[in-house]
Parts: C-alpha cells; structure tokens; sequence
C-alpha cells in the first residue's frame, strides 16, 4: 500500500484558507507552489479578470415556446451541439444571466473547474447559477484565449479541483477561485495563445451550424414536417380538469402497458414518419451489426497503463471532460473497443445521447452502457444515420422503448426495430456529409486546444529564463 505525503506549514492553517482537508494543499497549494517556482511574474485571477457569479434565482420553467428563454445547466453547456430541453419565462430573466461572445464559463458546482468559451451558439440563452462568467479586464495585459488556455491547464483545473469544497455536492466559492496565481506571460506569447484558442471555438461553432443544416435538411429531403409543428391529438378534458389525457386500442398496444409507450407526442412524430417520401426500413437491414458489450469489472488505472475509457455522459459533450483509462488487462477489452465509423447510443440511464466514432476516438474503449452500430455503406450513410437517430424522429422511437424500473435500459433488440427512411444514397450523402464534417471540425478544435494547453503548460513549467520563440 502506497500512501502520499505532504508537509504543510503551519502559516497555511493560520493565516491562509484555514483548511483541513488534504486535498487542498495538494492540489491547490501545489500549484502555488509550482508557478513560484517558475519564476514568471505572478498576479491574482480576481485583478486580472472580473467575476459574473449569479447567486441562487427562482426558475421558472415553462414550455417551450418563441417568447421562452433556453436555459442551460452546468453539465447542458458542454453540449454539441447546444440542445436544450428546459426554457424560462421571459419575464423571470435578467441580463446577468446571459453570457457574452467570448465569455470563459467554468461549471462552479457539481463537477467543479470544467471550462469553456462561449461562442455563438450561446447567443440568448441564460445559464444556471452554477456557471460561472469570467472576462480580463484589460486585454493589453491578459488576453481572454490566453486566460482561457491557463484555466484549462492542470494549473487552472488543479487549483479549482483542490479549492471546491461541500460533502456530498461540489461547490468552488468565487472569492478562492480568485486567489488563484496567473503567470503573466509576455503579451506575444499571450496572442500567439489566444489566437489559437480562438480559433479551436470557431472551428466548433462551424461544426455546430454543420449539424443544424443537417438536421434542417433531413426535414427538408425526406418530407418531414418541423417535429416542433406537430399537434400531438389529446382527449377533451372534461369541465374542471387539466390532466391530459389519450386513448390507445387494444390492437395498438404491442404488448406495453406503460403510457409512455402511447403518448400523443410519440402517435404523432410516427404518423409523419410514415407519411414521409421514402419506405421505412429496420435498422437491423441496414446494418453490419448492433452490439452492446456485457458488463465487466472496471479497472482504473494511469494513462501508461489503460486506454481512454468513454462514458455514456461523454457521447453528448464537446469533449471528454473527465479522462479515464481502463486497464489494458481488462478481459473484455477487445469488446469494448471503438472502431471507426460507428454510430454509439446511450443505452442505460439517459437514453439516446449519440456519438460516432472518429479517426480520434478509434481504438478507445468505451462503456458497456452504450451501444454500437455498424452501418452497411452500400446501403446507408453513416452520418445520415447519425443525423436521423439524433433527430426527434429517431429519438422517439429510442425512448418509446425504454424499460426498467429505476434505471432505464435499452437491448439491442430495440435498437433493431427502429425504422429509418431509406432515401436514395444521393440524398443520403447530402444530409451525411455535413455530420462527418462536423465531427472532423470538432476533432479538430479539440487537438488544436490540447495541444495548446500542452504548449503553455510547457512554457511556465520553463520559466522566464529560456528563449521564448
């Protein structure tokens, strides 16, 4: 058993954060210690940035509608694309709570000390309490990309994991997280950071418009109407009442008994499927396989000994936010596998998030929990695919067939029946195309921000004293 130790002095617990707990001093502490070693010159993340922090606000929820605000969580802001299920009444929103072009968003509860750029995408939607804004004061000083890169760095990110506190749900208090120590690069270095930051977001922000286009031509070439103009067919209710209610024939009920399988909502998104330009197929017909690998026993271990491990909660986000690697030793390893091309669902838990493997995620291994699909190319393009199951079209037919008590589930078999148009490969690779795109361009971005991060990281660890290009 190997045990790490740490010596702290006294002056810490005195006249510093008053804490007891380890983590703090070695993560937190730590990279204190570390940028004084480099001997950059050193100045607070409060006197070089300005802080938006909320504070508690009643939400009111409403249904989606023109005058309703998107709202956006803490975990939702990683989305990629941005979709959003929960909107605000209009009137129960303020500026504050809308983020500028550029603003750095860092979620301050739950999972603390993840971070992103807000791009366009952004535009007039609000974000939760839990998001955390920040912007330089004065751009001749620190370029927003540069902070960004460093906040992003393991200096940025340590000091935030080692300064979050609470028992059971995380938190980050505004006031620590402005003690945190910046190096003060030379404004050269900083612009040759920032620009690349940049850059990394407008790659993104296009691979998001790619994916809306797509979806927005699904509707268009196969003949579907908006899913979001569709009048779902409810009872009257009866004089008094406001509870919703449907009828479902015996012959309809395909053996399930549970509503959810029947609601107006799901009766009407198949019937303007069915009235579509083109057939519907099986899934299964159009498909090499469709697998999901048994459980296991998981095995975390250091990157040197493991691969990159994918979570079903990784499929929907613009990146891995919490990199694992699972033991190279691990018995079903070659089952857990991604291979390029496939399209990955979510099968347990939160049903239906979507992914496809590309050239940088081929070889990883990914959880038992979600599913993979193997597209036939001589019948099907894999990003028409993709487009189509992420689409309320596909993910109706997904969560019409979810089962489970308490946690959700899906099997392969469920997978297998759902219908997709087939339209001709012609239409199908106007649609596909623009997904593969988009995913190319959010690999891109991402490499770009790694290495990056990598490149500044390697330029405080060496200090003012070596020849910067």
């Amino acid at each position: 058993m190997s045990l790490n130790f740490l010596r702290v002095g006294s002056v810490y617990l005195r006249k510093g954060q008053k804490r007891l707990d380890a983590g703090y001093y070695n993560l937190a502490l730590r990279v204190r210690w570390e940028v004084e070693q480099s001997k950059w010159t050193l100045k607070t993340l409060a006197s070089v940035a300005s802080f938006t922090y909320i504070g508690r606000f009643k939400r009111d929820y409403v249904k989606k509608s023109p005058d309703a605000v998107p709202f956006a969580g803490s975990r939702e802001i990683f989305f990629w694309p941005l979709k959003l299920d929960k909107f605000l009444r209009s009137s129960s929103v303020w500026s504050e709570l809308f983020p500028h072009p550029g603003d750095i968003l860092i979620s301050c509860s739950g999972s603390v000390g993840y971070s992103i750029l807000a791009g366009i995408s952004f535009k007039n939607v609000a974000v939760s309490q839990h998001v955390l804004r920040i912007r330089t004061r004065n751009e001749e000083e620190v370029f927003q990309g540069y902070l960004y890169a460093f906040l992003r760095s393991r200096y940025g990110f340590d000091f935030m994991q080692g300064a979050q506190y609470g028992a059971v749900v995380k938190e980050i208090d505004p006031a620590v997280l402005g003690e945190m120590p910046v190096p003060i690069l030379p404004i050269r270095v900083q612009e040759h950071i920032h620009t690349k930051m940049l850059r990394a977001l407008s790659l993104r922000e296009r691979g998001n418009c790619l994916l809306k286009k797509a979806e927005r031509l699904l509707y268009e070439l196969l003949g579907l109407p908006d899913p979001e103009a569709l009048e779902p067919e409810y009872l009257p209710n009866p004089p008094g009442t406001k509870v919703p209610a449907f009828a479902v024939k015996r012959s309809e009920l395909e053996g399930r008994l549970d509503g959810s399988y029947h609601v107006p909502e799901v009766e009407s998104l198949l019937r303007a499927l069915k009235a579509g330009k083109y057939p519907l197929v099986p899934l299964k017909d159009l498909t090499a396989y469709i697998r999901i690998p048994p459980r296991f026993k998981r095995h975390y271990v250091g990157p040197d000994k493991g691969l990159p491990f994918v979570r079903p909660s990784d499929l929907a986000t613009v990146r891995v936010l919490e990199r694992r690697y699972i033991a190279k030793w691990t018995p079903e390893l070659p089952q857990l596998k991604l291979n390029r091309g496939e399209i990955l669902v979510s099968t347990d838990g939160s049903i239906g998030d979507m992914g496809y493997v590309t050239d940088a995620w081929e070889g990883w291994a990914a959880s038992n929990n979600i599913g993979r699909i193997a597209v036939k190319l001589d019948k099907v393009h894999p990003g028409y695919l993709y487009a189509f199951l992420a689409s309320p079209y596909g993910q109706v037919q997904l969560h019409r067939e979810i089962y489970g008590g308490v946690i959700d589930h899906l099997e392969v078999e469920h997978l297998a029946k759902v219908d997709i148009p087939h339209p001709p490969l012609d239409v199908q690779e106007a649609i596909g195309k623009r997904v593969l795109q988009a995913f190319a361009l959010r690999d891109k971005a991402n490499d770009l921000e790694e290495k990056t991060i990598a490149e500044l990281e390697e330029l405080i660890a060496k200090g003012p004293r070596f020849r910067i290009f």
